[in-house]
């Protein structure tokens, strides 16, 4: 997941800019028409299990005043086999010719794919991908009608991961390399995942995502969210 402050202004800057716009346009309230929507329908045609995850899904928890961090992919957790098949270019027929169909392999090491139609980068994950927890990855996808939900996308169906789950997600890195630009980023979706959930019947399950993080993370998480209820008393004062 990258912010807009972890790239260097480039040639394809323009390009970048208009499908984060699109993006936060889609956020806004035209999603059927947003070309991240678009990218999300055609993973879910190659691959029906997949959950999203990462920045693009945080989006989707985060409420106004609140706004979702800028991004440039898209985070896509898949099966074992699936991400193995996907390594090992041991793809089932099938699946082979929806994904060429629709994706063409990323011209960056640091992605996996590139959506043909928006060229938007999409990253494919798994329980043995890093720096992800294994051990929470193996719990989300073996718990999949409890850790996540379904959303529409076009005329398709995805699961995307519930926002416990995700805050979890992001603590693991937070927690490693919190000085990092990408453990900033991390605390930077989890404060405002704790925003947008802080009062009423959506707000944030505490103690789920305290029993699925380490000791460190624990640590990690309960500065968060001091920060986070030392800042909205003092905007409520």
């Amino acid at each position: 997941m990258i912010h807009v402050a972890d790239k260097p202004f480039s040639p394809g800057e323009s390009r970048s800019m208009s499908m984060a716009e699109d993006f936060l346009r889609g956020i806004s309230g035209d999603a059927l028409s947003c070309k991240y929507n678009r990218v999300l329908e055609d993973i879910a045609r190659v691959y029906d299990d997949a959950i999203l995850v990462g920045a693009v899904a945080a989006a989707k928890y985060i409420d106004p005043p609140h706004e979702p961090r800028v991004t440039y992919d898209v985070d896509i957790l898949i099966g074992e086999k699936d991400f193995s098949d996907f390594l090992n270019d041991e793809i089932p027929e099938n699946i082979l010719h929806e994904l060429e169909n629709r994706f063409a392999d990323s011209d960056s090491p640091n992605h996996s794919l590139r959506h043909r139609e928006t060229g938007i980068y999409v990253d494919l994950i798994s329980a043995s991908s890093k720096p992800v927890s294994g051990k929470l990855i193996r719990r989300i996808v073996e718990n999949r009608e409890t850790t996540t939900e379904r959303i529409s996308v076009g005329d398709r169906h995805i699961r995307i991961l519930k926002p416990e789950y995700l805050v979890a997600m992001k603590l693991n890195r937070c927690a490693k390399t919190p000085r990092s630009e990408r453990g900033l980023c991390d605390r930077i979706d989890i404060m405002k995942l704790l925003k947008s959930r802080w009062r009423g019947d959506l707000a944030m399950d505490h103690e789920i995502i305290r029993s699925i993080i380490n000791r460190n993370e624990i640590k990690c998480y309960g500065s968060i969210v001091d920060d986070v209820t030392e800042e909205i008393g003092n905007a409520d004062e």
